[in-house]
Order: C-alpha cells, then structure tokens, then sequence
C-alpha cells in the first residue's frame, strides 16, 4: 500500500499522513517525520479513540 502512495505522489513536495501510536516508527522507518513542532489535533465525534 505504501509503495502505490509513493508511486502515485513521488515528486510531490509534501506527502502528509496521519499516523497512530503504534504505527509511528513504521511511518519513520519510510521517511516520514513530525513536520516541524506541528501538533496533531482534531474534532471528533466517533467512540474508538
């Protein structure tokens, strides 16, 4: 699934996700880091978090 991302945006300037806690140092591991001292936040109405 990762590879078809990257080849469907490869040369995109930005590629951004939103990863949970135990899937963070798997984004990691692909190149993905915290952009800057950006903090993740939301509105959200659903029950599984």
């Amino acid at each position: 699934m990762m590879q078809a991302m990257q080849e469907k945006y490869t040369g995109f300037h930005q590629q951004m996700l939103t990863a949970d806690g135990n899937a963070i140092d798997f984004y990691k591991s692909l190149g993905f880091s915290r952009a800057g001292k950006t903090e993740p936040m939301w509105i959200y109405a659903g029950s599984d978090h």
